[in-house]
């Protein structure tokens, strides 16, 4: 008598068990299930976007900072110079009336005690001065410059060029690029060439 072959375990197939599309989720899946995943995607990109204004924010706000420090530090210079240029010009004027004695002073009277401490007196007065920035103003035997100098007088020089200033009246001062008082100047001009000179008619001087 034959024996019936027994059932292999793997061709038994389970009716109840669920059948799921070829490649893709089971059939009964819950379509909820993927929902938190793109909710976390989609709150993960906002804080992204967020945190790049910021970003930009906190750029804008150093740049403005920056721009308003360097403005601040422009008003004190200019606030500074226009101190110093004030408490300059008041103290220029007490040095004006030392020069004055100095230049009146003959060698004899400057070799006193009195005429020394004018001296000395004078030329501490432009060392306290230079301490401030504010120096004297170049002017004899430079070339007539607007900018530092007021012309007062013009003179005609044989041998020195014209346009160039030969005498200082009132010394002038400046603070770095900035003029502090004009020095007041003579400037000499072309000297007249011999032959040119007229008489008070008009005529030449030799009568032609």
């Amino acid at each position: 008598m034959k024996r019936k072959p027994e059932e292999s375990p793997a061709d038994e197939t389970d009716d109840d068990a669920p059948r799921t599309p070829e490649g893709g989720a089971p059939a009964d899946a819950d379509p909820d299930a993927a929902a938190p995943a793109g909710k976390l995607a989609a709150e993960l990109a906002e804080a992204r976007k967020v945190a790049q204004q910021l970003k930009h924010q906190s750029l804008e706000l150093a740049a403005d900072l920056d721009n308003q420090a360097k403005r601040f530090a422009r008003e004190r210079q200019v606030v500074r110079e226009e101190i110093t240029t004030r408490f300059a010009r008041e103290m220029i004027e007490v040095l004006d009336n030392l020069d004055t004695v100095v230049k009146s002073l003959s060698d004899e009277e400057r070799a006193s005690p009195l005429g020394h401490g004018v001296v000395l007196t004078q030329a501490l007065f432009l060392e306290k001065l230079k301490g401030f920035g504010v120096e004297p103003v170049e002017a004899v035997g430079q070339p007539f410059d607007p900018r530092w100098h007021e012309a007062i007088a013009e003179t005609p020089r044989e041998g020195v060029a014209a346009g160039t200033v030969v005498g200082e009246w009132t010394r002038g001062y400046r603070l770095g690029g900035k003029l502090v008082r004009a020095a007041k100047v003579e400037v000499a001009t072309a000297a007249a060439k011999r032959g040119d000179a007229t008489d008070e008619t008009g005529r030449a001087a030799d009568g032609k």
